[in-house]
């Protein structure tokens, strides 16, 4: 696989994990990870899915996510600030900003509200930014430029939710959710490795 190929696939995989963690599962999504060849892919990487995507699924996932991310209590907030610093919009969240900015990162398309270094945002700057890499018609130097950005930005801010991942884990009520959690934590140690 070429490179552009390779960051493609990279890309892919952050934008799928990022989606998981940014909103609950709704049933078009859902439906697509069902379907081939995603669905296969899915599942060889351990993922589970659900047998079905009918009304029951769709709100047992809902409210496995809700209480897992959104609370009222007892959840496991998914930002780098809480983790690090044990408050809301700490310098992770600046530099997070700094980031966005450089890579020309789209933040309307988030969820209204959205804090910035939230997982799902993290895993979804890490997408676009090997997008770029993928559709890159520049030079070499170009390339290897952003791919030190990406390396750069995935120690900067991918080295820190190993702890956030055990404990949604442990916190999780359905396969699905336990296995994309779990699926976050492998992509993401492999990344590390690479």
């Amino acid at each position: 696989m070429s490179s552009p190929e390779m960051a493609a696939a990279r890309s892919g995989t952050y934008r799928l994990l990022a989606r998981l963690w940014l909103r609950e599962v709704d049933r078009d999504l859902l439906r697509e990870l069902r379907s081939q060849p995603l669905s296969d892919a899915y599942v060889q990487a351990g993922g589970t899915l659900p047998a079905s995507d009918d009304d029951h699924t769709n709100e047992e996932l809902a409210i496995d996510y809700c209480r897992l991310f959104v609370g009222p209590s007892d959840h496991v907030p998914p930002y780098q600030s809480v983790w690090q610093s044990g408050q809301f919009q700490s310098a992770s969240a600046a530099s997070m900003k700094s980031f966005i900015d450089i890579v020309g990162y789209d933040t309307d398309q988030l969820p209204h509200g959205m804090m910035l270094d939230h997982l799902g945002v993290q895993l979804d700057v890490m997408g676009h930014i090997f997008g770029q890499i993928s559709t890159s018609q520049a030079d070499a130097v170009h390339f290897g430029q952003v791919l030190e950005l990406a390396n750069f930005f995935l120690t900067r801010h991918l080295q820190w939710p190993a702890e956030l991942i055990q404990a949604a884990m442990r916190q999780a009520a359905t396969d699905f959710y336990r296995s994309s959690i779990m699926l976050t934590g492998n992509f993401l140690g492999s990344e590390m490795l690479g």
